[in-house]
């Protein structure tokens, strides 16, 4: 399944591609699930990302509510990151509707080292509200063993102002180069990176932090405050090994002009 005609404007210059405890998963089989939405994104030159499990201070804390996302209701996988105990934002490329919800889970620690039979899965197959033109969309998760995510994890805070052209800031999320390693596990990474054009769009930024198909609906978040500064979804340019100009995400006062619109 492939994303909504009503996005298509977003794709100019884009790579095609990209409650109760869940069981475990069965190792490799989520690493290979395929990736649904065509707003793909890129690694920028060669890869520059690290494990989070290597990070250490505020930008550790900070990835811990950064979660692979499951979508079994359309065979793919995205990011997802809390913006509160227990809600959850994605793109909406990823999830666009209820329908596309059911089933969806999230574990915040899918990553380096944590054994497949010890991720924990949250629930997150409440749908509350996407919005089509900031390819955002809104979850909420259930407890799992008695504590809601962001209870364990943390969440995120969005910036109340714009990432500047040349700020610093980092993408924590869920993947690895399946173009160089087929079905690699996508375990949680962090990519550094700078704003190269604060004002790419109307609605979005552009930054030379590498990402690629499946790390949408990430959080680029400012090196400096640690806020959420975009809501990461469109990769630039590219070729057949997942290589482009540049990765773009939504600009934080947008993302939060919509949180306000469900109340957070």
């Amino acid at each position: 399944m492939f994303a909504k005609s009503v996005r298509a404007l977003f794709l100019v210059g884009a790579l095609s591609a990209c409650g109760t405890e869940a069981p475990p998963d069965v190792p490799e089989v989520e690493a290979n699930e395929p990736l649904q939405s065509q707003e793909s994104t890129v690694i920028v030159g060669t890869v520059n990302w690290v494990s989070a499990t290597t990070l250490t201070g505020t930008q550790r804390t900070r990835s811990l509510a950064v979660g692979y996302l499951s979508i079994p209701a359309v065979g793919s996988r995205c990011t997802a990151w809390l913006v509160s105990r227990d809600v959850i934002i994605t793109n909406n490329h990823c999830i666009g509707s209820s329908s596309e919800a059911t089933g969806a889970r999230v574990s915040f620690n899918y990553e380096d080292g944590v054994a497949s039979t010890s991720r924990v899965w949250y629930n997150c197959g409440t749908f509350i509200k996407t919005w089509s033109g900031d390819d955002m969309t809104a979850l909420r998760c259930a407890a799992t063993n008695g504590q809601l995510p962001g209870d364990v994890y943390g969440w995120l805070t969005v910036s109340s102002t714009n990432a500047a052209t040349g700020a610093s800031i980092y993408v924590v999320h869920q993947n690895c180069d399946y173009y160089t390693t087929s079905g690699c596990s996508p375990t949680k990474k962090s990519s550094p990176g700078v704003v190269k054009n604060a004002n790419y769009s109307t609605t979005d930024l552009s930054y030379d932090a590498d990402t690629l198909g499946g790390s949408s609906g990430s959080p680029v978040i400012s090196s400096t405050t640690h806020q959420v500064v975009g809501l990461h979804h469109i990769g630039l340019g590219g070729n057949s090994s997942g290589r482009g100009t540049a990765n773009t995400g939504v600009k934080a006062t947008r993302v939060k002009a919509r949180l306000a619109e469900i109340g957070l």
